[in-house]
């Protein structure tokens, strides 16, 4: 008998709830690939549309992978077919890891998402339009989590903490931001290049220290 991804979804997400219930300082690890993030304004210049397409909902409420893709333009190189994350943002944010960065050939600043001031500028095309903006960053590290689930650990919004990796290849990384908003499950995220440095992927557990 097949069960649907649905429900799969389902049981993991109550698997990994129970599994942080027991230890509230171990949590799962969502790995973060290159993606975008656009305005209302920019998602209709691209794509001639005012919002985006559902493709799945990823782990935090409310938010989601689009079907639509955009082609990222840098001096050096492109990056083409590059998702696109809902639901549209104030500004147009383009999040790569810090090797991306060089491959396209800019320097993109480690920040918090948001934070575009010191955002190095690319070229973002869709099937109807193509944009230059200020906003390319490469994401300081961080931890989604709820206000209860900080409260529990003796945590608030953007206190500082390390966390430890296990594995062949797993070690300790320093510096990560604490989000938190009523709605936000636990989440560790990780780019691309500290991923792959740790030997992890996403629904691994990494565990907070002080």
């Amino acid at each position: 008998m097949l069960v649907d991804a649905e429900r799969i979804a389902k049981i993991t997400a109550e698997v990994c709830r129970r599994i942080e219930a027991m230890d509230p300082t171990r949590v799962q690890i969502g790995v973060s690939n290159r993606h975008v993030h656009l305005s209302e304004r920019d998602i209709n210049i691209l794509f001639g549309v005012d919002a985006f397409e559902v493709l799945k909902p990823v782990r935090q409420p409310g938010e989601f992978a689009a079907t639509q893709r955009v082609d990222v333009i840098g001096p050096r190189t492109t990056f083409k077919n590059v998702r696109c994350m809902g639901p549209c943002r104030k500004a147009s944010q383009v999040e790569l890891s810090l090797t991306d960065a060089r491959a396209l050939g800019i320097k993109a600043p480690v920040t918090q998402s948001g934070h575009l001031e010191d955002a190095a500028w690319v070229e973002i095309e869709g099937p109807c339009g193509r944009i230059r903006r200020q906003a390319a960053i490469a994401a300081a590290r961080h931890i989604h989590m709820g206000d209860s689930h900080a409260a529990e650990l003796g945590l608030k919004n953007q206190d500082l903490v390390s966390v430890e990796f296990e594995g062949v290849r797993g070690g300790r990384l320093d510096n990560f931001i604490i989000r938190t908003k009523p709605e936000w499950l636990p989440e560790i995220h990780l780019d691309t290049d500290e991923a792959n440095a740790l030997g992890v992927a996403t629904g691994d557990f990494g565990r907070i220290v002080r």
